[in-house]
C-alpha cells in the first residue's frame, strides 16, 4: 500500500444551477457539501464563496468565507479548506488579491492558500471545436508568485499550486533549488479531457513526464481533469503512481449531474480497490508538512 490517499473537491466554481442544480451557492448549501464530502472521505476543499469570479481592480470579500469555513470549524475543527483567487493584471496586484485569503489565515480559518504559478492563455473550446479567439489571459508574473510564496512562508500556509502547462512546474522546481519554496505544499496537475487547449494530454505518458521532473524531490502531487470525469479511468492511474485526486462539481465535465459527495465517494471506492486508504485530516496535514495548526479568533 502507498500513502493515504487525498482527495481534494472542488465545490462550486462558477458554475451555475443550470448546469449541476446540486452545485452549492449559498452559504448554508456550501457548509452542508462541505459536511458531506467531509463525511465521504474529502480532506482538502476548494470553494468560492460570495461573487464566485470578480473583474479587474476588484477583490474576494473575506466575509462569505468566514461565515461558511466557521460554521464548517464548528464540527470539524481539523477540516483543511481554501479560497479562490481574482485574476492577475495591471489592476490587480498581489496584496489585493491576496487580502481576503490574509484576513482569513489570520483569523485561524486557514492553512491553505492557492496560486497558479504561471501564465497562460485560458478559454473553451466552442461546442464545434472552433477554438477561441478572445484576448483574455490568465496571469501570474514571476513577482506575483515569489510574493505568494513567500507569504505562505511567513505565515506557515501550504502552499497548493495547479500545474496548467509544464513551464509552470518548472518554476516551482526552481524555488525548490533556490530555498523559497514554503515547506509545505501540494502541486495540481491540471488536464482537461478537450473542452479547452492547454497542457498535456490525460495519460499515463503526461503523468511519467510529470513524475520525472519531480523526482529527488519531497512536494506531493494530485490530479484534476477539467470538462471530464475523471473515474472513468484517469484518477486510477494516478491512484496506481502514488499521486492524489481532486475532483468536485467545478471540474466535472461528464454527462451526469453528481453531488460533490459522490464524486469523493467514487475515488474512495477506487482507492481502497486499489489498495490504498484514504487520508485522514492529520494524516493529509502529515502528508503535506503542514505546521501545527493555529489558533482560532472570534
Amino acid at each position: 500500500m502507498g500513502d493515504p490517499l487525498i482527495i481534494e473537491v472542488a465545490i462550486n466554481g462558477a458554475v451555475p444551477k443550470d448546469r449541476n442544480p446540486h452545485v452549492p451557492h449559498s452559504t448554508v448549501e456550501v457548509v452542508d457539501s462541505i459536511g458531506a464530502c467531509l463525511a465521504a472521505g474529502a480532506t482538502v476543499i476548494h470553494a468560492h464563496a460570495g461573487d464566485p469570479v470578480v473583474g479587474a481592480g476588484r477583490r474576494h470579500a473575506s466575509e462569505p468565507y468566514r461565515a461558511a469555513f466557521g460554521a464548517v470549524l464548528e464540527r470539524y475543527p481539523d477540516a483543511l479548506m481554501y479560497p479562490t483567487l481574482p485574476g492577475g493584471g495591471a489592476q490587480n496586484n498581489m496584496p489585493l488579491r491576496f487580502a481576503h485569503v490574509a484576513e482569513l489565515a489570520g483569523a485561524g480559518l486557514l492553512r491553505m492558500a492557492p496560486i497558479d504559478p504561471g501564465t497562460m492563455n485560458y478559454g473553451r473550446l466552442a461546442a464545434d471545436g472552433t477554438p477561441p479567439a478572445h484576448e483574455a489571459v490568465y496571469l501570474n508574473t514571476f513577482s506575483d508568485v515569489a510574493w505568494v510564496f513567500a507569504f505562505c512562508r511567513e505565515h506557515a500556509l501550504c502552499c497548493t499550486m495547479s500545474i496548467f502547462e509544464p513551464g509552470f512546474l518548472q518554476l516551482v522546481l526552481a524555488h525548490h533549488r533556490a530555498g523559497t519554496l514554503p515547506d509545505s505544499t501540494m502541486v495540481k496537475f491540471e488536464f482537461s479531457a478537450g473542452g479547452r487547449p492547454f497542457g498535456l494530454p490525460p495519460s499515463a505518458l503526461s503523468l511519467d513526464a510529470y513524475g520525472a521532473m519531480l523526482e529527488g524531490t519531497p512536494i506531493p502531487w494530485m490530479v484534476t481533469l477539467r470538462d471530464g470525469d475523471p473515474a472513468d479511468g484517469f484518477a486510477a492511474l494516478a491512484i496506481e503512481r502514488g499521486g492524489h485526486v481532486r475532483v468536485g462539481i467545478e471540474d466535472y465535465g461528464g454527462p451526469r449531474q453528481p453531488r460533490n459527495e459522490d464524486l469523493v465517494s467514487e475515488i474512495a471506492a477506487l482507492a481502497k480497490r486499489r489498495g490504498r486508504s484514504v487520508a485522514t485530516q492529520s494524516e493529509a496535514a502529515a502528508l503535506m508538512r503542514l505546521p501545527q495548526k493555529p489558533r482560532r479568533s472570534r
